[in-house]
Order: C-alpha cells, then sequence, then structure tokens
C-alpha cells in the first residue's frame, strides 16, 4: 500500500511487490470485518452450492481489485478444473497499469487460500490475440 511503501521501510519495493502485497491485504479480510467499506474484502460462509461460491468470488474478486487496487487491471478470470472434472482452482490474470507486468493470482476454491504467480512476458504475448 502506498503508506507502507512510504512510510514503513518500503522503500526497496517494486511497484509489483505493493501491488501484491495490497491485494494480499485487500483479498485476505473477511468482507464486513471494516464496516465502513462493506465491500472491502472476500465474503466468508453464506454460499448454498459450489456454484454459488464460485460465481460469488469472481465477482467479489474483481469488484475488490477494481476498487481497492486501482493500479492492476483484471484481464480475465479462468476456472481450472482437476482430474475429476470439478472445479479446482481460480486463475485471475492481471496486468499492472502503464506497464506490461502481468501477475496471476490463483485461488484454490478447496482451502480458500491464493497466491501470485510472475507470468513470462513471452508467454503473455503468447496468449494475447494478434
Amino acid at each position: 500500500m502506498f503508506l507502507y511503501k512510504h512510510f514503513v521501510s518500503g522503500q526497496g519495493t517494486s511497484e509489483g511487490e505493493d501491488v501484491v502485497r495490497n491485494l494480499r491485504f485487500v483479498l485476505g479480510t473477511k468482507r464486513g470485518a471494516g464496516y465502513f467499506l462493506p465491500s472491502f474484502g472476500l465474503t466468508d460462509v453464506g454460499y448454498r452450492t459450489h456454484e454459488e461460491m464460485v460465481v460469488t468470488l469472481m465477482a467479489e474478486i474483481e469488484e475488490n481489485i477494481r476498487l481497492f487496487e486501482p493500479r492492476v487491471e483484471v484481464l480475465g478470470i479462468d476456472e481450472v478444473y482437476d482430474d475429476d472434472g470439478g472445479r479446482a482452482r481460480l486463475e485471475v490474470n492481471l496486468r499492472l497499469r502503464g506497464t506490461e507486468e502481468r501477475l496471476e493470482l490463483v485461488v484454490d476454491l478447496a482451502t480458500r487460500t491464493f497466491d501470485f504467480r510472475a507470468v513470462a512476458k513471452r508467454a503473455a504475448e503468447e496468449g494475447e490475440a494478434p
């Protein structure tokens, strides 16, 4: 976050590292924990079906990134299935605005954990339409 980077020994962090730190904070927060920002974070419980959880998480991830991390653009969200045909994870493709640096946010649906991966420039270019 801006305050961390500029005031709490975050001087040597890159823009990408700062974005990842902020997204970890935002997406790791339980929705409703910050009563003054009702859309901050992700819903923790209250799903009736697995499909409802996936649809809600996709919408909330996109909304939180749009509202609370404007330095990043969501390029798309893909559902990846396991060998049994069930949804195993969500892969959120991101691009830092003003650069060509790409990130991939991977959400494990079974454990509700997430991780970030840098996307190699060549792989990102191959995925683009001509």
